[in-house]
């Protein structure tokens, strides 16, 4: 099968989208599939295209037995709600031509979003090329914007609501990367029949347990530490500043360090609240390689997997869920719905009411005092995301089915 991939996040850009897609590519090309990525210029998060591709419109690379055309956004570390819908309407339009002009016609178009506009791009490149389009849901858009209060135009959250749905009737198949996300789809009014669920999964073989005190302890000083690390994006979805009150109702521990790795909209602000308080048991760690990730996790005593209060949160799965699983560490989940079901399925954590710092500093100091309690949930994590959640099991799955699909619609 040639397969045409959109996405606007790819490596060496940093997140679940990212890890995702290229993995699956991987995985597809291995398998004898044709594989072509249309991707942007690496920029995110921070909004700087690298320097290696600024000023070129269009850049052809081969990774892995598959293609990846870049083509020119409108990179912006402004991160004003309309300056980024800008940068994905500006790679809506160049990854257009890119798809148009630089791919051979594949057998279908597969437009993995968000971004909002990754959708359109797939429909319309799907009416140029003749060719059946599927389109991947990671997130439900414009219905996430508004929960966490960033769309509030009524008449703009109708309009984009009405594209949504007709791009759910155009594609031949609707992928969602949650149960959940899939019925809400279906409750809606979604065709069941074209709507399936391919979850997010590992690398076994890169993220796997490793030695607590590691390089990354020594590097930042937190030999002898208990570690409560959160890894992942800054911003308005995980609620970041729960856990900065948990770090202060804790302060009194002095072997206790709470550490962030990442970057986003919020990590300013965080800063400057913990300086403000002079919280010198908050450490804030820059954005690191993928290869690095695992060493992080095995530092870590325990890693959070936080999310807001919401109905829209409830259907959310985040995929460091299964990285910090996948190398056999405690996990203090903070959501509700799919996340919730999937970590006590597996006995993998401790589970905590959502923006309750109260409940966070508990389960920090439960598994400081447990340490047979925090070993026992990482090995049942491992052993879980092992039966159930391998990258390559979740690359195959997903082209039998869209075979499937494909092939009754034919």
């Amino acid at each position: 099968m040639k397969v045409l991939l959109l996405t606007q996040y790819f490596p060496p850009e940093f997140g679940a989208a990212a890890s995702r897609n290229s993995e699956h590519a991987r995985f597809w090309a291995e398998a004898g599939h044709e594989v072509h990525v249309c991707t942007g210029m690496p920029n995110y998060p921070s909004g700087v295209v690298e320097p290696g591709y600024r000023g070129k419109a269009f850049v052809r690379e081969e990774r892995d037995g598959y293609t990846i055309h870049r083509s020119w956004i409108h990179a912006t570390p402004n991160r004003a709600v309309w300056r980024r819908a800008l940068a994905s309407l500006s790679f809506m339009a160049s990854a257009f031509l890119s798809g148009l002009l630089k791919c051979p016609r594949p057998d279908v178009i597969i437009a993995s979003s968000g971004p909002f506009f990754v959708g359109p791009l797939g429909y319309l490149l799907s009416v140029f090329r003749w060719t059946p389009f599927v389109f991947e849901i990671r997130d439900i858009l414009p219905q996430q914007a508004v929960d966490v209060g960033m769309l509030k135009n009524r008449t703009l959250i109708r309009v984009l609501e009405g594209i949504e749905m007709f791009l759910y009737r155009r594609a031949k198949a609707v992928v969602t990367v949650a149960g959940a996300s899939r019925q809400s789809l279906i409750d809606r009014g979604v065709d069941e029949a074209k709507c399936f669920t391919i979850e997010n999964g590992i690398r076994e073989d890169l993220f796997k347990p490793g030695e607590r005190d590691n390089e990354v302890r020594a590097e930042y000083g937190w030999d002898g530490k208990f570690v409560a690390m959160y890894i992942g994006a800054h911003g308005v979805s995980q609620g970041l500043f729960t856990l900065l009150e948990a770090a202060e109702r804790l302060a009194d521990l002095d072997d206790v360090r709470f550490v962030f790795v990442g970057d986003g909209a919020d990590k300013p602000a965080m800063q400057q609240w913990v300086a403000e308080r002079g919280l010198i048991h908050v450490d804030f760690v820059p954005l690191q390689a993928k290869e690095r990730m695992p060493a992080f996790y095995a530092a870590a005593d325990l890693c959070f997997v936080p999310l807001r209060k919401g109905d829209y949160f409830k259907i959310n799965i985040p995929s460091k869920i299964f990285e910090i699983m996948a190398c056999a560490r405690p996990i203090v989940l903070g959501a509700e719905g799919q996340a919730l079901d999937i970590v006590e399925r597996a006995g993998a954590g401790i589970a905590v009411e959502p923006e309750d710092a109260g409940a966070y500093a508990g389960a920090v100091r439960r598994l400081r005092a447990e340490p047979e309690t925090a070993a026992k949930l990482g090995a049942n994590g491992r052993a879980h995301v092992l039966e159930h959640f391998t990258r390559r099991q979740k690359a195959e799955r997903y082209m039998e089915s869209l075979g499937q699909i494909l092939e009754k619609t034919t």
